[in-house]
């Protein structure tokens, strides 16, 4: 096994680091990371590592826009558990957060294909796993319209589970309006229809609030009618949430 210490405990100057999120920061602008990359592959192959070690090098290298690391992410999207499955907090948002901040990164190394297979790769299984509100950011920097069709697969599969009980343990709907925000500069009308048919699923004050971000952002009719729409089912709380997001 692969001691995981001086590859992620251990920042680029050799100081102990308690956790390797600084490591993976530090390494979009300090090309040292580059020594790192075979052995943090290593560890991400390693079905006896830890669990959250697996996790940090797939964190690493995705951010740092090496192919290994985007091989690694539509991996742990596939049909496996993926090698961190269990831990506490939302592992597919973290990965989801260095897949979107890592485009400069891949343009840089020529990694952009890999990169753009990874991101369809979360948005395929967004109707399963919680991704902590970061998937829709990732999908900003996709581009959206490389990923339009994913997403509205996706989101239909959404809906298809939300027909059903009991729901995710997860926050579907508000994820799926997450993941719909980019796609309304792409196609608002297709948007905005399947916001819809989350809204006539759950009206909730917290989905109605993420729908009232999405629906600012409109700019045809059918926008000005949702708007109204999630404003005569939620009240005044809705509305002042609707005027403050038209003044972003």
């Amino acid at each position: 096994m692969a001691d995981p210490r001086p590859l992620l405990y251990t920042d680029f100057d050799g100081d102990a680091l308690d956790t390797p999120a600084p490591l993976v920061g530090r390494g979009i602008v300090d090309d040292r990371h580059l020594d790192r990359v075979p052995g943090l592959a290593a560890v991400i192959d390693d079905p006896t590592a830890d669990p959250s070690d697996r996790l940090y090098a797939c964190l690493a290298l995705t951010a740092w826009g090496e192919e290994r690391g985007y091989r690694a992410v539509e991996a742990a999207a596939g049909p496996a558990p993926p090698p961190w499955r269990g831990l506490p907090r939302a592992p597919f948002g973290l990965v989801a957060a260095q897949v979107g901040i890592s485009d400069a990164m891949a343009e840089r190394k020529g990694t952009e294909a890999a990169r753009l297979a990874a991101l369809r790769a979360l948005v395929g299984v967004a109707d399963r796993e919680d991704f902590g509100d970061q998937l829709g950011a990732a999908i900003f920097t996709g581009p959206p319209v490389a990923v339009a069709h994913d997403v509205v697969a996706a989101t239909r599969r959404g809906l298809q589970r939300l027909d059903r009980r009991p729901w995710p343990s997860f926050d579907l709907p508000c994820q799926l309006v997450d993941i719909l925000e980019p796609l309304v500069a792409v196609d608002e009308p297709a948007a905005l229809a399947l916001v819809g048919e989350i809204v006539r699923r759950d009206h909730s004050p917290r989905t109605l609030g993420y729908v009232a971000f999405l629906v600012a952002t409109g700019t045809t009719p059918i926008a000005d009618a949702l708007a109204a729409r999630i404003v005569a089912v939620g009240g005044p709380a809705i509305a002042e949430r609707l005027a403050a997001a038209r003044l972003r």
